[in-house]
C-alpha cells in the first residue's frame, strides 16, 4: 500500500486548487463590476447577482454592522440604534438606492452628504437644541405630550392630559415640524413615526418615552465611503433591504 502520492500528482492538483482559486477570483470580480453597473433595484432579481450580493453583504453585515445594529438586526433601543429588520425606515422607504445612500454617508457623520437635517431636541434641559434657540417643556408639558404620543399608539391614559399633549406638540413644542401634523413622521429628515408602536430609544413605557422627549437623541452612523468597497456596499444594502422579509417569515 502506497502511503505518499507521486510528487507529480500532488503538484497537479496543487496547480488545479490555484487555478480553481484563480477562476472563482475572476468570476467574483466580474460579479462585482456587474453589480456595480446594475440598476440597484435590478440586483435581488437577477440569477447572478441577487445570490453574490447576498453572500457579499451577509459577511459585510457580520462584519462591520451587527456590533450595533445586532446579529439578526434588532438594533438597541437603549443605546437608540434602529432595528433593521422592523421594516420602519427612518431615512426614506427601505429602497436599495437609498439605503446604499445611507450607508455610504452614513448620519451625523460629518460628511457633507450624510443624513444631518434634523436631530431630536433635549427637551428637559435649559438649551434644549444646538442648532437655534427653542424653549424647553416644563415638567407638566412633557409629561402631556408623553401621555398624547401614548394615546396615538394606541394606549389607555388621561383623556385630558393627552389633550394637553396634543396642544403641547401642534403648539410651543412644534413637534410636528419634524414629526408631521399627523405624528407620522418624514423619512425625508430621519423623522420616526410615533404612532406605531415601534421607539428608537426606548421600551415604549411612560419613562422612557418621556425621557427621550427630555433628554432628546442625535444617534449616528459611520460614513462607509472609504472604508468599504463599493460593491460591499451595494451589496450591503441588498441585504438590509431583504432583512425584513427574512425575519419574518
Amino acid at each position: 500500500m502506497r502511503l505518499f502520492r507521486p510528487l507529480h500528482t500532488i503538484m497537479l492538483l496543487a496547480t488545479l486548487s490555484l487555478a480553481a482559486w484563480g477562476f472563482e477570483r475572476v468570476h467574483d470580480r466580474g460579479l462585482s463590476d456587474r453589480l456595480l453597473l446594475a440598476a440597484p433595484e435590478a440586483i435581488a432579481t437577477d440569477a447572478a447577482l441577487g445570490p453574490y450580493a447576498r453572500r457579499l453583504g451577509s459577511v459585510a453585515y457580520a462584519n462591520h454592522c451587527a456590533s450595533c445594529h445586532g446579529a439578526d438586526g434588532e438594533g438597541d433601543s437603549r443605546r437608540g440604534v434602529p432595528a433593521l429588520a422592523s421594516g420602519h425606515w427612518l431615512y426614506g422607504a427601505g429602497r436599495i438606492a437609498q439605503l446604499e445612500h445611507t450607508i455610504l454617508y452614513g448620519i451625523r457623520s460629518g460628511h457633507p452628504k450624510s443624513w444631518n437635517l434634523a436631530a431630536m431636541p433635549a427637551f428637559g434641559t435649559a438649551k434644549p437644541y444646538a442648532a437655534y434657540a427653542i424653549p424647553p417643556l416644563t415638567p407638566g408639558e412633557l409629561d402631556a405630550v408623553t401621555a398624547y404620543l401614548l394615546k396615538l399608539g394606541g394606549r389607555r391614559v388621561d383623556s385630558a392630559t393627552a389633550r394637553r399633549g396634543a396642544a403641547v406638540f401642534h403648539g410651543p413644542g412644534g413637534c410636528y415640524d419634524c414629526h408631521s401634523e399627523d405624528a407620522k413622521g418624514d423619512s425625508a429628515i430621519g423623522a420616526p413615526d410615533l404612532t406605531d408602536t415601534e421607539w428608537l430609544a426606548s421600551d415604549g413605557s411612560a419613562a422612557g418615552v418621556r425621557a427621550t422627549i427630555a433628554h432628546g437623541l442625535a444617534g449616528q452612523c459611520p460614513a462607509w465611503i472609504d472604508r468599504l468597497p463599493p460593491s460591499t456596499i451595494r451589496a450591503l444594502a441588498v441585504y438590509l433591504h431583504e432583512l425584513p422579509a427574512r425575519t419574518h417569515d
